[in-house]
């Protein structure tokens, strides 16, 4: 059974980006390599090779007597339950974990900050790979979905973990298209005690029907927003670097901004320098207040020390394509 890191490395890279994980193991994972004699006798193939993480395999076993690392391989122990859905057979006798595992054991791992951008990206339409230049891939479905690590985290009553678990995915968001629409919908929506402005949970890549006017104008049939406010009639969005990058590119998303405008719904656009500069992007960060019918108390402005900590664990994260371990 691979551990986290390398589990990690087969959700990321190598599973489809257009298919929804099914067909959960329903036996307990105990004909697989799990005894240290069963795991240094194994051999790869290419396929599992290649989920090699930074260079090892991380692999699960049961016991710390089992415990041990070597060139290939690093093990890791786990004593707790392993319901059903806890993993999923890659090859006969290779199981790999669950994303809801995976975020379990992040848990124990991850600092609370990184653990909820964890969750945004299993829950979301992206998963990083540093071997893309823009540093992640879009996905056309998520991994998983805050409903099922929630159910998941249910069975796991007493496990290492779990209430850190439970307690970030409160703030977690399904449908997050990309590390910065993670870095906006946090740093905005988190309470100003974890480093927000404590704004409502935005509704991530909703989509919305244009009115025949609108669609005429945007010269299509509906539209996403990044981050949606229906209710207040504002979509939040975030221009990275790589997008919007030719002339055809941006004389569509004009048209579309004109046709939402056109039925009322006002679009505030970000972009990177305004998000690497906190006063550049406080000033945003007010008038989306004003729109959202929003007072930010005082002393939840400017740098405050969870605000730079929570700045600084998202920046980090991003740099360095959400490595685990």
């Amino acid at each position: 059974m691979f551990d986290i890191a390398s589990s990690v490395e087969f959700w990321r890279k190598r599973y489809p980006l257009d298919r929804v994980p099914r067909g959960s193991s329903l036996r307990l994972p105990k004909q697989c390599a799990h005894t240290k004699a069963d795991v240094w006798s194994l051999t790869p193939d290419h396929e599992v090779s290649s989920l090699a993480y930074y260079g090892k395999l991380h692999v699960l076993v049961f016991d710390a007597s089992e415990k041990r690392e070597t060139q290939t391989y690093k093990t890791h122990v786990w004593s707790g339950p392993l319901p059903e859905g806890a993993f999923y057979e890659l090859h006969p006798g290779v199981f790999i974990e669950s994303p809801e595992l995976m975020f379990l054991q992040a848990a124990s791992i991850l600092d609370f900050e990184t653990l909820i951008a964890f969750g945004d990206e299993l829950c979301g339409y992206y998963s990083f790979d540093d071997r893309e230049e823009r540093g992640f891939r879009k996905r056309s479905v998520s991994l998983t979905s805050t409903e099922r690590i929630a159910q998941f985290l249910t069975k796991v009553d007493g496990c290492k973990g779990v209430y850190c678990a439970r307690k970030a995915l409160k703030y977690v968001v399904d449908h997050s298209a990309s590390p910065m629409e993670t870095f906006d919908e946090m740093t905005m929506c988190l309470p100003c005690r974890y480093g927000g402005y404590g704004f409502p949970t935005a509704t991530m890549n909703q989509q919305v029907p244009l009115t025949t006017r609108a669609a005429r104008i945007a010269n299509r049939n509906k539209c996403f927003l990044d981050m949606g406010y229906l209710e207040h009639n504002l979509d939040i969005e975030h221009h990275g670097k790589y997008d919007h990058s030719n002339d055809d590119e941006r004389a569509s998303d004009r048209a579309r901004v004109n046709g939402l405008k056109d039925m009322g719904i006002e679009v505030v656009e970000l972009t990177k320098d305004q998000v690497n500069d906190l006063v550049a992007y406080e000033y945003i960060i007010e008038r989306i207040a004003r729109l959202l019918h929003k007072r930010i108390k005082k002393d939840c402005k400017g740098a405050t020390p969870a605000r730079l900590k929570l700045r600084k664990a998202l920046f980090e994260w991003n740099a360095s394509s959400g490595r685990i371990r």
